[in-house]
């Protein structure tokens, strides 16, 4: 259907497109808010195509970190040696601070097996995320009352803040998700992996 603006879904080359895979939410919002300034198309990883997507300049993808272990790295596993001249950028999101020394390196463990020479090209950042037990399912709920609990019988002085936050905050929400921390993602995908942190 033509319109003013062109044919309806037809959009000029270029441009920025965001995907993400997300369990409970926040990897979703950090990709929206990543996004807006982008006017990228932001949509989940599992309906990208990849004919599609390398008519952009700039690929996002976003992934959480769920029980320490990252999810949704498949679109950059199966296409980023195909998107070089493209500007990739990844970023994770997960509870545990990726400034600890044990977090960084087993999120760059797992980047580097699952992405191998790709990991290259690509613009890594870390982000925080956050936990609501209200939106957890059963298996979930139990799995976290059974993590707590382990964590509890550590003494204080060896939990890490993370872990302290969860045992204040159990049965509620924790939220670590910052907004300042997307400005760096949004300049690498303006930019290139120069501006990676």
């Amino acid at each position: 259907m033509a319109s003013l603006f062109g044919k309806k879904n037809e959009r000029r080359p270029g441009g920025a497109l965001v995907l993400y895979t997300t369990k409970h939410g926040a990897t979703q919002r950090y990709a929206e808010r990543i996004g807006q300034p982008l006017d990228a198309l932001v949509k989940e990883a599992a309906y990208a195509r990849m004919d599609r997507a390398k008519t952009y300049d700039a690929i996002v993808l976003g992934c959480p970190v769920y029980m320490g272990r990252i999810k949704g790295l498949d679109f950059f596993a199966d296409h980023a040696k195909e998107l070089t001249d493209k500007r990739l950028v990844l970023f994770t999101c997960g509870l545990y601070d990726p400034a600890q020394e044990d977090v960084r390196k087993s999120l760059e463990d797992q980047l580097r097996e699952k992405l191998g020479d790709a990991l290259k090209h690509i613009a890594v950042f870390h982000l925080r995320g956050s936990i609501r037990w209200q939106s957890l399912g059963l298996a979930e709920r139990l799995l976290m009352k059974a993590l707590v609990a382990d964590m509890k019988k550590k003494p204080e002085t060896q939990r890490s803040e993370t872990e302290n936050l969860l045992i204040e905050t159990e049965g509620g929400a924790l939220d670590f998700s910052d907004e300042a921390d997307i400005a760096s993602i949004v300049h690498a995908a303006r930019f290139g992996r120069e501006a990676e942190r």
